[in-house]
């Protein structure tokens, strides 16, 4: 009975990322270039529903075969991570007036360099700390919600390891889950120009990169390299292009989809594909879910889960591709 308490955080974590695409997808049949293009929607979402739908299968399967679920005092602490980070990130962000690229970004360094056990989920406490006004956001709102991410971290402990976005996804569920209850609402956006929109996808690509050679071919892990992509992107973007805001945004998301682990995505032309994914669902997703903490992350983890997908699949059939050609 325990193990189904792995696959409940799984179906919450595919849930949001299942979410996000479908919403991505709408927003690329309906918001680019002026007018609706429902094929462009429709291959997007099928894309997304084959890629995500195989990895999402896998992965809740495999969460059912894990040991019995417990709760240890490293959980304990994770959870309190996660819900320290929340309103820490809300308050650099919204009272300080950082902004929640840089906020998240300083919160996930700084507690990565005071503590690597629990680095990763005071990331994830930042993620839900970047919720803001535009949805209605006050500290009241970013604690609970911190409170609901900490207990999905553990929840999710053994689901979807590996895979970048897992934290961002889960701040996002929190969000989510405090918006049930009406302590948020999303704002109102977008999408963006098609050339924008090209450029975003770009710097997404690049960012993946960046953070994975950062992460693996520098050694300085995850957090440290999608924390420091995200605070470059944060100083730096904003006053350099027109759309500097949406292009640090972006860049941050695509970090987090360079948060994978070589075994969930595999090699430089893997992290491309994920990041420039990410690009697309990004661009797509623009006008939903508007403030709410956790959406980058969310849209990094279904990119990521794309790309495996697709990439396992295509792993599969080209065999059975070869063997009826040769015969």
């Amino acid at each position: 009975m325990n193990r189904a308490i792995h696959a409940l955080g799984a179906f919450a974590l595919a849930g949001a990322g299942a979410g996000m695409s479908v919403a991505a997808a709408v927003g690329l049949a309906f918001g680019v270039g002026g007018g609706p293009d429902p094929l462009t929607g429709a291959v997007a979402l099928a894309v997304a529903a084959v890629g995500l739908g195989y990895t999402a299968a896998t992965e809740t399967r495999d969460a059912l075969r894990t040991d019995g679920f417990r709760v240890t005092r490293t959980d304990l602490g994770n959870a309190a991570a996660v819900a320290v980070g929340a309103p820490l990130t809300f308050l650099l962000s919204v009272r300080v007036g950082v902004g929640p690229v840089v906020a998240s970004a300083l919160v996930g360094l700084c507690a990565y360099l005071l503590t690597e056990t629990y680095g990763a989920p005071a990331y994830c406490g930042s993620f839900v700390g970047m919720a803001t006004p535009a949805a209605g956001a006050d500290l009241g709102a970013v604690v609970a919600a911190g409170l609901v991410a900490g207990g999905v971290f553990v929840l999710a402990k053994r689901a979807f390891n590996g895979f970048g976005g897992k934290l961002g996804t889960t701040a996002f569920v929190g969000c989510l889950s405090v918006a049930a209850f009406g302590g948020l609402a999303p704002g109102t956006g977008s999408v963006p120009e098609p050339t924008v929109a090209a450029g975003l996808v770009a710097a997404a690509a690049l960012a993946a990169l960046v953070t994975v050679f950062l992460s693996v071919r520098l050694g300085h892990g995850p957090v440290v390299g999608s924390a420091v992509v995200g605070l470059v992107a944060g100083v730096v973007c904003p006053p350099l292009f027109a759309a500097g805001d949406a292009v640090a945004a972006v860049a941050f998301c695509a970090s987090f989809a360079g948060m994978a682990t070589p075994e969930r995505i595999p090699g430089p032309g893997a992290m491309l594909l994920a990041g420039g994914t990410a690009g697309v669902v990004f661009v797509g997703a623009t006008p939903y879910f508007v403030g709410f903490g956790g959406k980058l992350g969310t849209i990094a983890f279904a990119a990521c889960l794309v790309t495996a997908g697709v990439l396992s699949l295509g792993s599969a059939l080209a065999p059975v591709a070869g063997d009826a050609v040769s015969g």
